[in-house]
């Protein structure tokens, strides 16, 4: 498997939401495109129909119970993402199926990795750090040197650098993912919500080659 390449990242941005958030003020279209523009090529990239596994290194506090450690792995063909844990990461489930653009709000409950996600869609979007919906047309933001982009009225945003890259996901019910952004998956997940928080650091990826079984499992 590939190992991931260093990203350095300005974390300033992680104060938006806080009592010492930067002003926020509304884009004009001709300063919103670049946001606009960037948004939309990674999750081209993210939601193209290819074959990709990945590794990451997880640890789990929930809101009621001890701290967790272990192993994610995960699989994606463009349409369906798989993942399988050494650990119960969030919830009691140590393995889950997501299904891209089905589902409800709380469809995903115990077969997401990650602790407050509330659909399929957003079980995928925060493992890829890019949620399958398009920026054109919606509300942008200025919040520091980056700009927020409000994705749709339920409440999911994203929060991008000044480059565009994405350094935050917000869902419906309060839910977060903070990231190091990269290419295919995320260098860092780091997600709170209802149940607790849990990071996932990226240890490798690698395409999956089509017949090439998931371990312990079929497909």
């Amino acid at each position: 498997m590939r190992r991931p390449a260093a990203v350095s990242l300005s974390l300033a941005l992680l104060a938006a939401g806080c009592a010492t958030a930067p002003p926020v003020r509304p884009l004009a279209p001709a300063e919103a495109d670049r946001f606009v523009t960037a948004w939309e090529a990674r999750r081209a990239e993210a939601y193209a129909p290819r074959r990709l596994k990945a590794l990451f290194r997880g640890e789990a506090a929930p809101k009621f119970g001890v701290a967790l450690r272990g192993y994610l792995s995960v699989f994606w063909d463009g349409t369906t993402l798989v993942w399988k844990a050494s650990a119960p990461l969030a919830g009691n489930a140590r393995e889950g199926r997501l299904t891209r653009g089905t589902g409800e709000a709380g469809d995903a409950g115990a077969a997401s990795p990650l602790p407050g996600t509330q659909s399929a869609a957003d079980a995928i979007g925060a493992l890829l750090g890019v949620l399958d919906l398009p920026a054109a047309g919606r509300p942008v933001e200025r919040v520091g040197d980056g700009a927020r982009i409000r994705l749709d009225s339920a409440g999911r945003e994203a929060l991008l650098t000044p480059d565009g890259r994405v350094l935050a996901l917000s869902f419906p019910g309060k839910a977060r993912v903070s990231l190091e952004a990269a290419a295919p998956f995320p260098l860092k997940v780091s997600a709170s919500g209802p149940r607790g928080s849990a990071t996932l650091v990226l240890e490798s990826w690698a395409d999956w080659p089509p017949g090439e079984p998931i371990p312990g499992g079929t497909r």
